[in-house]
């Protein structure tokens, strides 16, 4: 058997910590405040799209970027919060990704 070479593959790109920060600060802002704080989560899905765009990620390093932050997040108390907090996962992951692929209407806002 023939030993995986991973120096053929680059080495993962994160997003600067500026980013994920501002992206931490949005999502807790929302968890907080309920879906009424679309305007910051559609900015900082801009952000990270156009940092992504910028270092040459790749779409799956992208959610990798989410499941990092989102494992950093403080616990929620209840299954509510932790169902609120997983349902907003999936919805900036998405949207995040329709971005970065420019697909229209993709801005992180609540529906």
């Amino acid at each position: 058997m023939m030993a995986h070479d991973s120096s053929s593959f680059p080495p993962p790109r994160i997003l600067s910590d500026e980013t994920t920060a501002a992206l931490r600060t949005a999502v807790l802002g929302h968890l907080r405040k309920g879906s009424g704080d679309g305007e910051a989560l559609g900015n900082a899905v801009a952000r990270v799209v156009a940092e992504a765009r910028e270092r040459e990620m790749r779409a799956e390093e992208l959610i990798l970027a989410f499941k990092a932050l989102y494992d950093a997040l403080p616990e929620p108390g209840s299954a509510a919060a932790r169902a609120e907090q997983m349902h907003l996962r999936e919805r900036l992951v998405t949207a995040c990704i329709n971005a970065y692929y420019g697909i229209d209407g993709a801005d992180g806002r609540g529906r």
